[in-house]
């Protein structure tokens, strides 16, 4: 079975400069924002966010448990 999802796509912006005249300290600060901001919009939606940890696809749950995802090839 192929489940397919619509991405939730979080928009670029709000930050007060550009990333490119940012140093290491705010890019920091903006990506800890752009990651917080996409937890809350997923799980508000009740979906889980996905990410990759030491190479394995991980999703992650409001109530905070995690599920190894299997990757296979095409279908």
């Amino acid at each position: 079975m192929r489940i397919t999802v619509k991405p939730i796509l979080i928009r670029y912006g709000g930050a007060a400069k550009s990333s490119f005249n940012m140093n290491a300290i705010e890019l920091d600060l903006a990506a800890s924002s752009i990651l917080r901001r996409a937890r809350e919009k997923a799980f508000y939606k009740g979906l889980p966010i996905y990410y990759v940890d030491k190479g394995k696809l991980v999703a992650e749950y409001a109530d905070g448990h995690t599920k190894v995802i299997p990757i296979t090839g095409p279908a």
